[in-house]
């Protein structure tokens, strides 16, 4: 009895950690990001959120911390699961933020999400990222084919971080079906206000100077919305608003930061 009793023990053990039509258990992330993330903290005059990749690249090393673990359960998870179009969404911007983290971890020390060590064109988007429910992924399928095409809501913009200054903020909790549109917006508004990396407008020169993330994504922005502005529009300041929808205005792009959000080069 005590035999059989040890084999179903193991069984429980190994097998998957949701019953079918279960949101993911976030347990694990939302610990690392709260012991990992920094908030508030500045890096290149830019305001941003800080990754300390440092001790996570020793977490990486440890098979029982949350990292590791979170990682091991993201590889058995099976997202098909998930059954709201909320989970669905909040799980791959959490898939996307960890793979992006873990694209750095797995070459650190490196100084940008785009060095040499990681690709050597620079361009690490395509090369396979995370394992999830068996299957590998790279950033671009979770960014392109399944978030943005897959649910044509440009707010997700706002939620994903590839690992550099000049991004959207890495939130600091996981982001989650109940709640997600007020979080992906509050991110929104945060990016807009900040004029280093998110919105900033020149009322002389009749110019709003705008995240490059709206460049990189014109088409999707043009297409679903009628361009970035009008899009933008509810997530700025009333008088920003009034500027931008009367002023007609020149439209610029900020230049990018791509140096990695690293605590260690806070400043």
């Amino acid at each position: 009895m005590k035999g059989i009793t040890i084999v179903l023990l193991c069984c429980h053990l190994l097998a998957p950690i949701v019953a079918d039509g279960a949101d993911f258990d976030y347990t694990r992330y939302a610990a690392l990001l709260a012991t990992r993330v920094k908030a508030g903290v500045s890096i290149n005059g830019i305001a941003t959120a800080a990754v300390d990749y440092s001790t996570l690249a020793k977490d990486a090393k440890l098979a029982t911390s949350d990292y590791s673990l979170l990682l091991k359960e993201l590889a058995i998870f099976d997202p098909g699961t998930l059954k709201s179009r909320e989970e669905r969404i909040a799980f791959w911007v959490n898939v996307y933020n960890i793979a992006a983290m873990k694209t750095i971890v797995d070459h650190y020390p490196v100084d940008s999400i785009r060095n040499k060590r990681i690709n050597w064109r620079g361009f690490p988007w395509g090369r396979k990222a995370i394992r999830v429910g068996g299957k590998e992924y790279s950033l671009e399928r979770i960014e392109n084919e399944i978030l943005l095409d897959g649910f044509k809501d440009l707010r997700i913009h706002f939620g994903i971080n590839c690992a550099s200054v000049s991004c959207a903020d890495l939130l600091t909790v996981p982001y989650r079906a109940p709640g997600l549109y007020e979080q992906l917006e509050k991110q929104g508004r945060k990016l807009l206000a900040n004029r280093e990396k998110g919105m900033r407008i020149d009322r002389e020169r009749n110019l709003v100077s705008l995240s490059q993330i709206c460049k990189f994504d014109r088409k999707r922005f043009d297409a679903i919305s009628g361009g970035a502005l009008v899009f933008l529009r509810p997530f700025v300041p009333e008088g920003a608003r009034d500027f931008i929808s009367r002023g007609n205005p020149t439209l610029e792009y900020l230049d990018y930061d791509w140096k990695a959000n690293d605590l260690k080069n806070v400043r």
